[in-house]
């Protein structure tokens, strides 16, 4: 504000000394006539002008710079919230969940297609956030959304950016949940290779501009990098193992961390069908005796369990996800004959205070199971 006041200034200082300059020239021609040193009305709505534009660029290069120190500090806090993991699904949990939080995404994918076992981490943010981790290729339950845009992505290799998808005849028969409006999709590359996308979208129409794609294309890069560190097996031993559990009393009791796992193996024609409910009841047990005391694994629904972890804040979730996970990975090891193809989805989130959790639970249940889930729900006795 204070150089705005000073050019202000100088500029009113400007048209006022050439107003007085036209008005002692047109007192010359004409003596009789007193000296007006006012801004006469061409003057006056020209400065008006001038100083309305300036406001103009000034809160316009203003906007910019909050939103580029803005992408710069999320870009910062998720260097700092990966520095020291290595667990490679963590770290993109960290990422996706970043996105969400400081750069204004409504929904968030980090995919990874041509891994040995597609990767897939998908955020959310509606009236609340919910991340989930799982090897479908599928993009919000839609196996053809998934397709189209990544085929898209192949035919604009630099940034994919689709003002309004409503507009695309190609999505023309997906059904999008309110999230879905302007979408961005970069493609994550090896050697000019694509060997992931990184996917972003918000409610609004146009609402992507071209700095938010400068810092993600930066973004792009550094998870290209992780991918091959992660790939080929260059990563560092921790100085200090990470602990997939929380002393207890550490964490506030207010706070409920949510965990939904699905489960699932081919069949003998190559399809994913659900596991059979004794595997999974193994699976709880295995899951429970992992546990603290106070935390617990339940049935939800049919095929799914449910994970309640009190005092458990978003800060420490990953590590618990990595932890859950890797019961499951020795539980599938020890059943090596007979669960080989088996895999676990995951999604999770966390409750604090006075929020409603039963609501918590049907944003798990939506963003785990959309309706628009095209993969086979077959039931195989229980």
């Amino acid at each position: 504000m204070e150089i705005e006041e000073r050019i202000r200034t100088q500029i009113e200082a400007i048209l006022v000394n050439d107003a007085r300059n036209y008005t002692e020239i047109k007192n010359m021609a004409e003596d009789d006539e007193p000296l007006d040193a006012s801004l006469p009305t061409e003057e006056r709505n020209l400065y008006h002008r001038i100083i309305n534009s300036y406001r103009n660029a000034v809160s316009e290069v203003n906007k910019l710079l909050e939103e580029n120190i803005g992408s710069l500090s999320g870009f910062y806090r998720i260097v700092e919230s990966i520095k020291e993991k290595e667990d490679f699904q963590e770290i993109c949990s960290q990422i996706v969940d970043c996105i969400l939080q400081d750069f204004g995404a409504d929904y968030c994918s980090l995919l990874f297609p041509e891994s040995a076992d597609t990767l897939c981490l998908e955020g959310i943010c509606e009236d609340r956030k919910f991340l989930r981790i799982h090897s479908k290729t599928s993009l919000l339950g839609s196996r053809e959304f998934e397709q189209e845009l990544t085929r898209m992505a192949e035919e604009f290799p630099d940034c994919l950016s689709i003002e309004d998808i409503y507009k695309e005849p190609r999505f023309n028969n997906v059904d999008f949940p309110g999230v879905v409006r302007s979408v961005l999709c970069l493609p994550i590359l090896l050697r000019n290779t694509p060997v992931g996308f990184l996917i972003l979208s918000h409610s609004l129409p146009s609402y992507f501009h071209d700095n938010h794609i400068r810092v993600l294309k930066i973004l792009g890069s550094f998870i290209a990098h992780l991918r091959l560190l992660h790939q080929e097996g260059h990563l560092l031993p921790q100085i200090q193992p990470a602990s997939a559990s929380t002393p207890r009393g550490a964490e506030k009791q207010d706070i409920y961390a949510v965990v939904l796992m699905e489960f699932d193996a081919q069949d003998a024609y190559g399809r994913w069908i659900p596991l059979y409910k004794d595997a999974i009841r193994d699976i709880r047990s295995r899951l429970q005796r992992a546990l603290e005391e106070v935390e617990s694994v339940l049935f939800y629904g049919e095929n799914d369990l449910l994970a309640l972890l009190p005092g458990v804040s978003s800060e420490n979730l990953p590590a618990r996800i990595r932890g859950l996970r890797e019961t499951f990975n020795r539980w599938q090891t020890d059943h090596a004959e007979d669960h080989r193809n088996a895999r676990m989805n995951m999604g999770f989130s966390v409750c604090e205070g006075e929020e409603d959790f039963s609501r918590t639970l049907e944003v798990a249940s939506a963003v785990m199971h959309p309706e628009s889930e095209e993969e086979p729900r077959l039931s195989e006795g229980a």
